[in-house]
C-alpha cells in the first residue's frame, strides 16, 4: 500500500464484446488520482498492456478458456463461471461473478467503487499488484465478494453475519468513501478498528484500505467491504 501522490494520467482498459456506458464515473465529483478508462474488443485481449488495470467482461467466464491475455493480471466481470476449474492463463485473474440481481453494467459500477478506485486515492491507495501478492490469492482464493455498507451500519450487531465468511486467514479490501466535509485520515482509523473488532481475535489476515472524499450525496458515507475466497 502507498501514500504518495502520483500526478501522471493511468489508463483502465475494459476488454468486452457488451455495450457498456463508460460516463458513470464523473472525476469532478472526487479527488482521485487522474485515470481515463477506454473499452476493447474481446480479440484484443492478447495485446492487452501488463501496465494498465485490465477489467474482462464477459457472459459466462467459459468465454475465455480459449482467449490469450497479455497482461500479467486482471479483474473478470462475469454473469456465470460453468468452470469446475479455472485455466492457467486465468490463474492470475480476480473473478467477481455478478450476483442474479445484476447486470453487466451495475457489477462493472460495484467493482469500480469497490476496488478500482482504491489503485486511484490520493491519500492511501493500493497498487494494483497488492492483492495479487497477498497470501490468500496465493492459496488460490481468486473470487472477490462486495458488500455496500453505510457508516452507521458498522455500529449495529446485525452486521456481524456478513464478516462470518471471511477466513482467519482471508483478505479483506476496505474502501472509505467519506464526503468532503467529514473527511479525515483520523476517523477512516477509527472505522478501520470498528471493523478489525467485528473481524475477531481470529482474523490473522490481511486488510488493504483506501479512502477517498467524495461531493456526491449518494456516494457519501460509504464503505465498500470486499474479501476474497475460493
Amino acid at each position: 500500500m502507498q501514500t504518495q501522490n502520483h500526478s501522471s494520467l493511468q489508463m483502465i482498459h475494459i476488454y468486452s464484446n457488451i455495450d457498456l456506458h463508460l460516463e458513470f464515473f464523473d472525476p469532478t465529483t472526487e479527488s482521485l488520482r487522474p485515470f481515463s478508462i477506454i473499452q476493447k474488443s474481446l480479440s484484443e485481449l492478447p495485446f492487452s498492456d501488463v501496465n494498465k488495470v485490465t477489467v474482462i467482461i464477459v457472459d459466462d467466464l467459459a468465454e475465455l478458456t480459449t482467449v490469450p491475455i497479455g497482461c500479467e493480471h486482471s479483474i473478470v466481470i462475469t454473469a456465470k463461471n460453468n468452470l469446475s476449474s479455472l485455466p492457467e492463463h486465468l490463474s492470475n485473474a480476480i473473478i467477481y461473478q455478478q450476483t442474479s440481481s445484476e447486470n453487466h453494467q451495475q457489477a462493472l459500477e460495484k467493482v469500480f467503487h469497490a476496488l478500482i478506485k482504491t489503485y486511484f486515492s490520493p491519500e492511501l491507495f493500493l497498487e494494483p499488484a497488492d492483492l495479487y501478492q497477498s497470501d490468500a490469492f496465493e492459496k488460490g482464493q481468486h473470487r472477490i465478494n462486495i458488500h455496500l455498507l453505510q457508516e452507521q451500519q458498522l455500529m449495529n450487531e446485525n452486521v456481524k453475519p456478513l464478516f462470518n465468511p471471511i477466513g482467519k486467514d482471508g483478505t479483506v479490501i476496505l474502501n472509505f468513501n467519506l464526503h468532503q466535509s467529514s473527511f479525515s485520515l483520523d476517523k477512516i482509523q477509527d472505522l478501520t478498528e470498528i471493523i478489525i473488532e467485528h473481524l475477531g481475535e481470529k482474523f490473522d489476515g490481511e486488510i488493504f484500505y483506501s479512502c477517498n472524499a467524495t461531493s456526491k450525496p449518494e456516494q457519501s458515507d460509504l464503505i465498500y467491504l470486499s474479501y476474497l475466497s475460493a
